[in-house]
């Protein structure tokens, strides 16, 4: 039986200790294929870029990761990872894993969510996954995660255009209270811009924020990661809010 090919990004970048580790753990399934921001794209949302070029280049690091460096976003490393690198569309994608949770409306601006939300656009099964610490370089548990995850979905597949939004409590295994199949939640921050000066005198801001997450069911994603639970989230880009669609045309018919 062949080995399934699985197509690796991110948005914390090429040289990110979390692609390190997610390429690590993909190599006990199927054959990794690397294509990643050369730079860190944390926050670029689903940006692809449209004047300028793109330019790739074969990165290697220890161990035997091999790789390709790409100019642009999260989303552009998936286009041109599936268009022009690979011989062949892979069996699935497979984008982190992301230093930090990404949680209710603030999968948004996720450079890794939206890496994994092109790879369904294009109709790959795909997978984003998320560690919710900045700090820890302890990856084994989101690993093993990533694994199972990957072996579901290749076993069951999923609908077109949805992909399984994951993320992994900052604990010991032990700790680990299940899975919790999970909603979207509304997670979310409350932002600030502080006012800097540099060293040449000229003004320039800051973002600052604070999370707030008002969700207090376990069914929703930021509930169960802080109730140390595994959360999986499908995920479709379907933005037509169909509950209001009936009223709006009745507004509209009215006038």
């Amino acid at each position: 039986m062949n080995k399934p090919n699985i197509l690796i990004t991110n948005d914390d970048g090429i040289y990110s200790e979390g692609i390190y580790a997610l390429w690590e753990a993909m190599g006990e399934v199927g054959n990794p294929f690397v294509v990643a921001p050369n730079t860190e794209q944390s926050g670029s949302g689903h940006g692809i870029t449209l004047n300028n070029p793109l330019r790739v280049n074969k990165i290697t690091r220890s161990n035997g990761f091999k790789g390709y460096a790409v100019t642009g976003s999260p989303a552009d490393c998936t286009k041109i990872g599936i268009r022009s690198l690979m011989k062949s569309d892979p069996d699935i994608l497979i984008s982190g894993i992301n230093q930090g949770a990404n949680l209710g409306t603030n999968l948004i601006y996720s450079g890794t969510v939206s890496a994994a939300t092109e790879g369904a656009v294009l109709g790959i099964p795909s997978i984003a996954i998320s560690l919710a610490s900045f700090k820890t370089s302890d990856f084994d548990l989101a690993k093993t995660v990533a694994i199972d995850t990957v072996k579901h979905v290749l076993r069951y597949s999923l609908p077109k255009g949805t992909l399984l939004n994951v993320n992994v409590p900052c604990c010991d295994k032990d700790q680990i209270n299940g899975t919790r199949i999970t909603k979207q939640g509304n997670q979310y921050f409350v932002d600030e811009y502080e006012k800097r000066t540099d060293p040449s005198h000229k003004d320039y801001y800051w973002i600052k924020g604070e999370i707030i997450d008002d969700d207090s069911s376990i069914d929703y994603d930021g509930k169960a990661i802080s109730e140390n639970y595994i959360s999986i989230t499908p995920i479709h880009f379907k933005l037509t809010n169909e509950q209001y669609l009936k009223e709006l045309v009745s507004q509209f018919t009215d006038e």
